[in-house]
């Protein structure tokens, strides 16, 4: 059995892992008429740090928007005062490096899987967001930070590296040399510095106005759920190939357009293009 299958096999005892160490709640809030799926992280006491329980439930959600059909966007945010602090450290006392090659697979999994999803996916950041909530962030499309924000991957400090995927998907985002600093200095960023090494699209002014994020989603929301959903897939997908697999995914995912429904109704408003 390949070593992927197994542990595929394993996720149910993970779960029961998990589930032994409660606290805060992850909720998702899906708005039909927008196509924009909210997930929410609910840990106050603890800034929003991911606890077994909240792992569990994240990658519930995010299964659940793998069947949204119909959706175009999601908003991954914190609430209250922050974002994301990383994970919760109270089962990390009491773990072995089995517990810890577990937690990582579920994680890693579930990023991967919000990573994938056809939506358009942005994080909005504020408040401090380090270790794991750093790592949590960067598996979106799109990052906003407000201007508090305290953005660091300090897991080095804490005598560990990555454990959810975040040194990889670092380097894909801002680059070899940029990640490996990042990751080496365990350097707590403002927003300036965020926005100055490519790691954020955007600074928004604090407190966080969420109407706002979601507005600015919008923009890039305007055109038909199913092309929409086909250029993210593109997208997501290409890194996972080479070049001329991706290719191949692309002409497959624009073949059915041609000549389709939506292609003749866009053909028969005579749309003149303009700047």
């Amino acid at each position: 059995m390949a070593h992927d299958e197994l542990r595929r096999n394993s996720f149910p005892s993970i779960r029961a892992k998990l589930l032994n160490f409660p606290g805060g709640h992850v909720s998702l809030v899906k708005d039909h008429n927008s196509g924009i799926a909210e997930l929410i992280l609910d840990h106050g006491e603890k800034r929003n740090a991911m606890s077994g329980q909240m792992m569990v439930e994240f990658r519930d959600c995010i299964e659940d928007l793998e069947n949204w059909k119909e959706g175009k966007g999601l908003i991954l945010r914190g609430a209250g005062c922050n974002f994301c602090s990383g994970g919760d450290l109270d089962f990390a006392k009491i773990s072995t490096p089995q517990d810890g090659l577990d937690m990582s697979t579920w994680m890693q999994n579930a990023l991967m899987r919000l990573q994938m999803l056809p939506l358009v996916s942005v994080c909005l950041v504020h408040g401090p967001c380090l270790g794991g909530g750093a790592e949590m962030s960067i598996f979106c499309d799109y990052i906003i930070v407000a201007d508090d924000v305290k953005f660091g991957f300090v897991q080095g400090k804490m005598g560990i590296i990555t454990a959810w995927g975040g040194g990889s998907r670092l380097v894909q985002r801002i680059g070899h040399s940029r990640a490996l600093e990042v990751l080496l200095t365990s350097k707590i960023m403002n927003a300036e510095e965020c926005l100055s090494i490519g790691l954020v699209e955007l600074v928004t002014p604090s407190p966080v106005d969420v109407s706002k994020v979601r507005d600015w989603l919008k923009t890039r929301l305007f055109l038909p759920h199913q092309i929409t959903r086909s250029f993210k897939t593109i997208a997501s997908n290409t890194h996972l190939y080479n070049y001329g697999d991706a290719l191949k995914l692309e002409r497959e995912i624009f073949a059915p357009f041609w000549g389709g429904t939506i292609n003749k109704e866009a053909i028969s408003r005579n749309i003149k293009h303009s700047k």
